[in-house]
């Protein structure tokens, strides 16, 4: 999955919406650049590098929450 360079979207009365689309990259390794395999939050619809969270291009879950959403131990090296 790879992030849009738009950072917010507008609905027809001009309101911020979320679209899966679009979004930040919030990665736990504090950089914010794409690597061209980066893994969406479904909940807050941050992106974060895959490799950093483990997701593996041929293991990719069907959702996936991040840090902050789904708090867990992560083995950072």
């Amino acid at each position: 999955m790879l992030p849009s360079n738009n950072s917010s979207a507008r609905d027809p009365e001009g309101d911020s919406t979320p679209d899966e689309d679009q979004g930040v990259i919030r990665c736990i390794c504090n950089i914010d650049d794409d690597d061209g395999f980066t893994i969406q939050c479904e909940n807050c619809l941050v992106w974060q590098h895959a490799i950093c969270v483990g997701v593996e291009q041929d293991n990719v879950p069907d959702e996936y929450l991040c840090e902050k959403c789904n708090p867990r131990k992560l083995d950072v090296k």
